[in-house]
């Protein structure tokens, strides 16, 4: 008896808890679609689409901005070291300095933008439906004027 009851206890919390558990909707996801229409699937995915190219633009100018600034300040503080060395070695190293930075700006440039991934891809407009146009007359080939 006191088996059954370490038993069903654990079994009757699990099932009680599966019962009283709300379901809940995604927040995020848009409401579905009253009709089937092409042209308003079309619409919502077309705006789908403009927000996230524009996410993906925002994301991509934040990097480029960044990439930008750091290419500047390494072209800053070169000019700066430029300015003050006098050797002949001295300013080689600057100068490679200044090329291991905007290398190592671009590789992380780079490294950002394909971490960014593709952009999204517009989607195909719905073909135009056919028109079911009136047969045209065809015209009688014209008579030659040399009859044979």
């Amino acid at each position: 008896m006191k088996g059954r009851i370490i038993f069903l206890l654990p079994a009757i919390a699990l099932a009680s808890s599966l019962i009283a558990t709300p379901a809940l909707a995604d927040p995020k996801s848009p409401p579905p679609a009253s009709s089937n229409d092409p042209r308003e699937v079309y619409k919502l995915t077309f705006e789908k689409f403009k927000n996230d190219f524009k996410v993906y633009e925002d994301k991509r100018r934040e990097i480029n901005r960044i990439y930008k600034e750091a290419i500047d300040e390494a072209l800053s503080d070169a000019r700066l070291a430029f300015a003050t060395v006098k050797s002949q070695i001295q300013k080689r190293q600057t100068m490679t300095a200044r090329q291991n930075a905007v290398v190592t700006a671009t590789a992380i440039r780079d490294a950002a933008i394909e971490a960014l991934g593709l952009p999204p891809v517009a989607p195909t407009p719905p073909s135009k439906s056919a028109k079911f146009e009136k047969d045209k007359l065809t015209k009688p080939p014209i008579p030659s004027a040399n009859p044979q």
